[in-house]
């Protein structure tokens, strides 16, 4: 496949692009009820900025428990199911101008990929309820890690997969928690710090962010910074 030169923004979901009710939580506990057979409210996890493996992992330590990975193949397309249904009746609602940031980004020709601790059923769900699923056509998703940095380097892969050439200098990474910070300065690239929720600008500042925004209100201010900063 030819390969064609992007500049890359790499996006997470929750928090940063949507807020879907904590749906997540519960879809996640109502699945690993599932097939364990006992509801865990999971009061000893925090879902922001974590991936679905790692909470998985938690779980496991938190309860001795020992999960082969069949089962955790069964507890994650459970999870797909019960939030399919939650979505179902109450779709997801976009941070105030990020559906007009993204089609600003995907009409200037911009790559756009996802960086998600969201397994990969879980992202499209989520992406799907608002229409946001058309704009992401690669990503790295939280099935097969635990650890943001190693799905943040799995986009990389995916977006050569698809043919796509991820320049130096031209590729940066849009999230809502210093995890997602973290993530960006572990591939060396500027991160836009999104402070829609739990962290505010200062917590992602502290947190190595290259840019903060409250929201994607000022598209004409991102799309310039971007311009700048992505060559």
């Amino acid at each position: 496949m030819e390969k064609k030169r992007n500049k890359t923004v790499l996006f997470d979901i929750d928090g940063t692009l949507l807020d879907t009710h904590g749906f997540g939580r519960e879809a996640f506990i109502r699945g690993l009820a599932h097939v364990t057979g006992a509801r865990d409210e999971l009061a000893y996890v925090s879902f922001a900025g974590n991936t679905d493996r790692n909470v998985l992992d938690q779980v496991m330590a938190h309860r001795q428990l020992h999960l082969a990975e069949r089962d955790i193949r069964r507890i994650f397309e459970r999870i797909a199911e019960e939030l399919k249904e939650l979505l179902r009746e109450n779709p997801g609602k976009e941070i105030a101008g990020a559906r007009r940031f993204l089609q600003r980004l995907a009409e200037d020709g911009t790559a756009l990929g996802l960086v998600t601790g969201n397994i990969r059923a879980c992202a499209y769900l989520k992406l799907g309820s608002v229409g946001f699923d058309r704009f992401f056509g690669f990503g790295g998703f939280g099935d097969d890690h635990a650890d943001r940095a190693k799905i943040a380097r799995a986009a990389l892969a995916a977006a050569k997969e698809a043919g796509i050439e991820v320049a130096d200098g031209a590729i940066c990474l849009v999230g809502d928690t210093p995890f997602d910070m973290a993530a960006g300065r572990a591939l060396g690239i500027p991160v836009v710090g999104v402070a829609s929720g739990k962290y505010g600008e200062a917590d992602l500042v502290k947190s190595g962010a290259t840019l903060t925004v409250a929201d994607y209100s000022d598209i004409g201010g991102l799309l310039d910074w971007l311009g700048k900063t992505l060559k």
